[in-house]
């Protein structure tokens, strides 16, 4: 698969817009349901926590998403213009509780960490990140 790219505004109702584009994009990968839903639901929970909580829900701010795949691996990357946040700051399992509300936190990053094979981020000049995430989609 060459090189797929998806450009949005940090703003929760792009979230249906990147569903659709990675389950397109993995479906030319990959007809196993299984995997395809589990990288969807790692890249939302992604996309949806540097939404809200880097970018401030700010649609001002631009994301830009893209799948590369490399043999049975398919390398994920979030370019965020926010600072990158610390998912070691999170228990391996989602007990944290948020003082702001007094509920569990961490839930999407324990989903991440469970559904994807890798995951790194790299912070980049000027301030920004760069996440990277991987996963095998062979049987």
């Amino acid at each position: 698969m060459p090189k797929a790219s998806l450009q949005f505004g940090a703003s929760t109702e792009n979230l249906p817009i990147i569903r659709h584009f990675v389950q397109n994009h993995l479906r030319t990968l990959t007809q196993d349901t299984v995997r395809i839903n589990q990288v969807t639901v790692a890249i939302e929970e992604l996309c949806a926590n540097s939404i809200l909580h880097a970018n401030k829900e700010d649609p001002d701010k631009e994301l830009r998403l893209e799948l590369r795949s490399q043999g049975s691996v398919v390398h994920i990357y979030l370019y965020d213009p926010a600072p990158p946040y610390d998912l070691h700051q999170y228990p391996d399992e989602p007990k944290l509780l948020r003082t702001d509300t007094n509920r569990p936190g961490g839930l999407g990053i324990y989903l991440i960490r469970r559904l994807i094979d890798r995951i790194t981020i790299r912070r980049r000049k000027g301030g920004s990140s760069v996440y990277h995430m991987m996963k095998d989609l062979s049987p």
